[in-house]
């Protein structure tokens, strides 16, 4: 998506009529190319709900043919999202009768906090995070209740888990990633004692569920967005994510606070810069004045992107200048980030790299 596509997507996320006009009004793409590339990154769903919260003769203009096919995804979703809420039903059972507990991450916890309600975003499998030391137990409880590892593993599960941070699982309905840290690099050590104890809870499909605190729920979406920008994948739909989840946090959190802690956890790097770039690429920082001011006392400043092209950085031939502009993001140099990617590389790519071929049958 553009930079003008994510900009008019947040602001119909928000509800912001009178800023999704304005930017309707200025805007010279066709409309049907904002649906499309929806479409594509996640978005539908979320576009076709602030389209038609717009008032009647809004400068918002879609075919039938895009209008049938956000409907369609919104209709899928719910479905979908029905399905994922039974599930993580089952799964706080299994898990509570062995003693076990999780805390959910994005998904339906986020969908509803943010977009009006648990299908109000798109989303395709369920995240949950256990402790570290409860990875193994986790994983057999799944199993034990028909889901399958679609990850495959190097030598050992154990062995895989020191290079990654999530597993993938599936049954025959609901995909689901098992993690038990918000990130795997060697500069990141984010205190698991303090994230657990800060924990809150999210009220979904009449459940309560343990649920990040707003710290660390920014800091694993910069994490995840540092990622997915140094695979060369990054998705808007994270962008609009996180600029939800920082403006709702803005007046509460003391961001100076926060990026002490981040700097000692090894995440401060990339948390002032995914935030940055994410806050300029949106044009958001008027929803987070306060975290504005933080990150321009921290001396850090994100290399700006082509709006037209967002976080793609230049060279771009093998992701080269995403790379490098990850490496420079986390708070170690050139020569450990290289290392590390290269050591983790055939793990990364071995969970990956989709199911075994009797998963795939099942699913």
């Amino acid at each position: 998506m553009t930079a003008d596509d994510i900009r008019l997507v947040l602001r119909l996320a928000r509800g912001d009529r009178a800023a999704a006009v304005r930017l309707a009004e200025a805007r010279t793409a066709p409309f049907d190319d904002l649906a499309d590339r929806a479409l594509a990154e996640g978005l539908g769903v979320v576009l076709f709900r602030g389209w038609s919260a717009l008032p009647s003769g809004a400068p918002f203009v879609l075919s039938d043919s895009y209008l049938d096919a956000l409907r369609a995804r919104a209709e899928r979703q719910a479905v979908r999202t029905a399905a994922q809420i039974d599930a993580l039903a089952h799964i706080t059972d299994t898990f509570a009768a062995a003693g076990l507990s999780f805390i959910l991450l994005k998904g339906p916890y986020l969908a509803a906090r943010f977009y009006g309600d648990p299908a109000g975003r798109e989303f395709v499998d369920l995240d949950l995070l256990v402790r570290r030391a409860d990875r193994a137990r986790a994983s057999e409880r799944l199993t034990s209740i028909g889901y399958a590892r679609r990850s495959r593993v190097l030598g050992s599960e154990a062995l895989t888990a020191w290079f990654v941070h999530a597993f993938d699982y599936a049954d025959a309905r609901t995909y689901l990633d098992l993690h038990w840290c918000l990130s795997r690099h060697p500069p990141v050590q984010v205190d698991e004692r303090r994230l657990w104890s800060s924990r809150g809870e999210w009220t979904v499909g009449g459940r309560g569920y343990a649920v990040l605190d707003a710290e660390h729920d920014i800091v694993f979406g910069a994490l995840s967005f540092l990622r997915d920008v140094e695979r060369g994948r990054p998705k808007a739909k994270n962008v609009v994510d996180l600029v939800q989840l920082v403006a709702a946090a803005d007046t509460d959190l003391d961001w100076e606070a926060v990026f002490g802690r981040a700097r000692g956890e090894g995440t401060h790097g990339p948390l002032v810069d995914v935030l940055s770039l994410c806050l300029d690429v949106a044009d958001a920082r008027d929803l987070a004045p306060r975290l504005d001011r933080a990150l321009t006392a921290s001396g850090r400043r994100a290399a700006g992107t082509p709006t037209d092209v967002p976080f793609v950085l230049p060279p771009v031939i093998a992701n080269f200048g995403n790379k490098r502009w990850v490496a420079r993001a986390y708070d170690a140099g050139w020569i450990r980030w290289l290392l590390w990617w290269a050591v983790s590389l055939p793990f990364r790519l071995g969970v990956h790299r989709g199911p075994p071929p009797a998963a795939r049958r099942r699913i």
